[in-house]
């Protein structure tokens, strides 16, 4: 159950409620909380208090709000688990795709085809064959 009230939920104060009436008129049923029910600042806000009372609960007030709702938890735990988890494993494929394509640079460039031989990157494969046929149909 929730400890305190938020006064913010109750609605703005009310500059035509007399709480020191309303609390006058509630002594006999409750004589301890006759000053904090004067402290009331709308209607709302005292039947929240007396609700709190009839079910036996001290009334208390939060002037926090509602940090909670504001910074939601789901956030934090994404931050983490992509710092903690997602990080790591994006630099560490990073680095092993870095290295393949250090050594087959280096692979490349130890074995140079001989003058007249056909490029690597020229030569037609499966679908190329297909793009190249389209390509040169365009007009």
């Amino acid at each position: 159950m929730m400890r305190c009230l938020y006064r913010s939920d109750f609605g703005p104060p009310d500059p035509g409620f007399d709480a020191g009436a309303a609390a006058q008129s509630l002594a006999k049923s409750f004589p301890a909380y006759a000053k904090q029910l004067a402290m009331a600042q709308n209607p709302r806000q005292l039947e929240a208090m007396l609700h709190r009372l009839d079910h036996g609960d001290s009334v208390s007030w939060c002037e926090t709000g509602y940090v909670g709702a504001l910074h939601p938890m789901g956030t934090d735990g994404f931050a983490a688990a992509a710092s903690f988890i997602l990080l790591p494993v994006a630099s560490w494929c990073f680095v092993l795709w870095l290295r393949r394509r250090v050594n087959r640079i280096s692979l490349n460039a130890d074995r140079r085809a001989p003058a007249g031989a056909p490029d690597r990157r020229t030569r037609s494969r499966g679908t190329n064959v297909v793009r190249a046929r389209f390509r040169d149909a365009r007009p």
